[in-house]
């Protein structure tokens, strides 16, 4: 029998799950119980974020019986708290993916990819998600580098037929209200989601089919029972044929490892109130998501009540404090001056897992054990689908011709000090977007 012991579950005394706009404005309710007793199923799932309830879906509907355990609640982690753009790409570029993973495998991958922002908002409409579901996501630059980088992309990914735009620093401003901007990318197929309504729908859809949902759930041991495993938690017991470990940004040290191969950064967000009707031709008044080229990326984006939502890397903090949130109000106001007398009343800050090589991570961890994570700030997309992946690993019992390819897990070298690299880095890449 082997045993997995991690130290205790993330837990984050001061987070901001509860100031954010997105638990203050969710739709969407989801009220699961605390697993208690011994309970045996086909697959259980370690996590209740985007990638865990899509898997849970997919398992369930497929009549495998399945257990989702959670340590807080669906949505609680990074599916909650993100900026909500659902974004059908990758860091790199198509031609780059063909070259490095080969034609055949690089053009499964690109199919994938192009179908993540559809498979979400057939989810939305599949199990009638309420969660304010809206197309079209732009991507801007300001310099020159960043105006060759997405002309680039604009070919690469035009030539594959993805439903793309090329739109000029004029039809940037009419559409967003900025004049700062020399080109952009408008993708037809991306859009924007309200992230928590979004993460408790699937919660709901995986109910409704048949999984069993358990919020307050944390896992904090994993025994290997013959070929079964065993997932422990305070006040319970999962045995189980199959597992899935679906943490990403809020991975332990629950498998040797696993938290060892990614880098968790904070994405702080800030939220106005509605804004009102004199504004709206200054504000984004005709796309409803755009993200920068920089490399330290802003974005932001509107709800359906017109509050004006604002992001960017954040301070290594589960809570902003009131400086952090003037610093990124200062960012939306240079953008838009309009907002120069306008409050951001809501402030947030969430997890999101990095990996080395800018790609998620699909691994099989052991005979019938399988996990996948680091999606880079785009997991609402690639998290959703990457859950169908997963549980269609569990039901061949392989990762075998997947359209994405499984790695042996590796750590990052000096992994204990990686707080201090990334803080390092972060703060040459701010000067050099500040250059």
């Amino acid at each position: 029998m082997l045993t997995w012991s991690p130290a205790a579950f993330v837990s984050e005394k001061n987070d901001s799950f509860r100031t954010s706009l997105w638990h203050a404005t969710a739709t969407e309710q989801h009220h699961a119980q605390v697993l208690s007793g011994q309970h045996s199923c086909q697959v259980a799932i370690i996590g209740g974020g985007y990638t865990g309830l899509s898997a849970a879906i997919t398992l369930a509907t497929n009549q495998w019986d399945t257990i989702l355990l959670d340590a807080r609640e669906p949505g609680f982690g990074g599916s909650g708290r993100n900026g909500g753009q659902v974004i059908p790409a990758f860091k790199y570029d198509p031609d780059r993916l063909a070259i490095e993973y080969g034609d055949e495998l690089g053009h499964a991958m690109l199919e994938m990819i192009g179908q993540t922002a559809d498979t979400v908002f057939d989810y939305i409409r599949r199990y009638d998600i309420q969660c304010d579901p809206e197309r079209g996501w732009l991507q801007v630059a300001d310099t020159q580098k960043g105006v060759s980088t997405l002309q680039s992309r604009f070919q690469q990914w035009r030539s594959r037929n993805a439903p793309v735009e090329l739109w000029d620093a004029s039809r940037i401003s009419m559409e967003t209200g900025s004049t700062r901007y020399l080109l952009g990318v408008y993708f037809q197929n991306a859009g924007t989601v309200q992230p928590l309504s979004y993460a408790r729908g699937l919660a709901r859809a995986a109910c409704t089919n048949g999984a069993r949902v358990y919020s307050g759930s944390p896992a904090i041991r994993i025994e290997q029972r013959g070929k079964q495993w065993e997932v422990h938690t305070k006040s319970g017991s999962v045995r189980c044929d199959r597992l899935i470990i679906a943490t990403n940004g809020y991975t332990t040290g629950l498998w040797p490892g696993l938290k060892e191969s990614l880098v968790p950064v904070y994405s702080m967000q800030i939220a106005t109130n509605p804004l009102p009707n004199a504004l709206h031709d200054c504000v984004l008044p005709g796309v409803p998501a755009v993200a920068d080229t920089r490399n330290l990326v802003s974005y932001y984006r509107r709800d359906r009540n017109r509050r004006f939502i604002f992001g960017t890397r954040g301070p290594f903090r589960a809570a902003p404090t009131e400086k952090d949130a003037k610093q990124l109000a200062s960012c939306a106001r240079t953008l838009f001056p309009a907002l120069q007398e306008t409050d951001f009343p809501y402030k947030w800050a969430g997890r999101v897992a990095m990996t080395i090589d800018h790609v998620p991570h699909l691994h099989e961890l052991a005979p019938g054990v399988f996990a996948a994570l680091g999606y880079n700030g785009r997991g609402v997309a690639l998290g959703t689908m990457m859950g169908k992946i997963l549980a269609s690993a569990c039901m061949h019992a392989s990762t075998k011709g997947l359209p994405y390819p499984s790695s042996p897990l590796k750590s990052i070298p000096f992994h204990a000090f990686h707080l201090l690299g990334v803080q390092a880095m972060i703060a040459y890449y701010r000067l050099l977007d500040t250059l």
